[in-house]
């Protein structure tokens, strides 16, 4: 079984100037990061821009990247969905072709109570057996939360389910994930760069990235100094990839990656879909010149 572990790059969706899904840049974009060594791909995340997706263009998205990392890499796509009908569609579909696992978020907008979140996970978990299978957890944007109780729960009762994906800057929480009441250990990877060496430190399995794409280098070379136990090296590079976070930090960041990608030449172009905004003048000038000072960008 391929797990998410490392460095998880989630991944931007590429766009035609018209809006639509531009399938010949994702494939280069996978396969870029391929190449670079990341060692999961998870699209049709937040950073996908997947709640602005029809149901079509999310698969096939993920289609093209099991096509272009199986075997290189692990290839979670995360399934979560406006409706429940969808995301279990969604999953069904991972499986189908033959993706690695897959992310569910939980539930958005309508406030769930733990039997609730317990019953939509359930249903899903006897839906797909042996299928693997990851909770996303970001309760600042889905207004839902998930506990460290039920997820010991549900992970004694359904051996699919490996562990979450924590997009909140909490490392109390993210030990509590990884210390859940369980049989076993649960994964526990943190969706926020900033943390990424605390988060290996105090025992998670990796981190969730969209700017990763764009500094991938930086990223996987963080991974490989925390696991030689180069703990210096580590925390310079941590501080390199918080530097240009901070540089980044007050410009939208999805077309911000999609406009670094673009001038690496692996996207086309830069277009996002609506409610996001593409960026100014002034903010691809800024991030001109961080590209520009930072050696290891690509």
């Amino acid at each position: 079984m391929k797990k998410l572990f490392g460095v998880v790059c989630a991944t931007i969706t590429p766009m035609s100037k018209e809006g639509k899904i531009d399938i010949e840049s994702a494939r280069r974009l996978y396969s870029y990061l391929a190449d670079e060594e990341i060692h999961c791909l998870y699209p049709n995340g937040t950073n996908g821009e997947s709640l602005s997706l029809s149901a079509e263009e999310r698969m096939d998205l993920a289609k093209t990247a099991v096509q272009a990392g199986k075997g290189k890499q692990s290839i979670y796509i995360q399934c979560g969905a406006s409706t429940v009908k969808e995301t279990y569609q969604h999953v069904l579909n991972a499986k189908q072709i033959d993706a690695d696992g897959a992310g569910v978020m939980t539930p958005v907008f309508f406030p769930m109570d733990e039997a609730a979140m317990e019953q939509y996970y359930v249903e899903l978990l006897e839906q797909t057996g042996d299928f693997p299978i990851y909770v996303y957890c970001i309760p600042t944007r889905a207004g839902n939360d998930f506990s460290p109780a039920l997820l010991g729960k549900l992970m004694d009762a359904y051996p699919a389910l490996q562990g979450v994906k924590y997009s909140y800057p909490d490392l109390v929480r993210l030990k509590a994930y990884r210390n859940a009441p369980s049989a076993r250990k649960a994964d526990a990877l943190i969706g926020c760069d900033l943390l990424a060496h605390c988060c290996m430190i105090s025992g998670g399995t990796g981190w969730v990235s969209g700017p990763a794409a764009v500094f991938p280098k930086l990223h996987v070379r963080l991974y490989h100094q925390i696991m030689e136990n180069q703990m210096t090296a580590a925390q310079k590079t941590q501080e390199q990839i918080s530097q240009i976070l901070g540089q980044m930090s007050d410009i939208p960041e999805i077309p911000a990656i999609k406009y670094m990608l673009m001038k690496a030449g692996i996207l086309a172009t830069d277009t996002v879909r609506m409610p996001l905004r593409m960026l100014n003048q002034t903010e691809k000038q800024r991030l001109d010149r961080l590209l520009a000072d930072t050696e290891v960008w690509r």
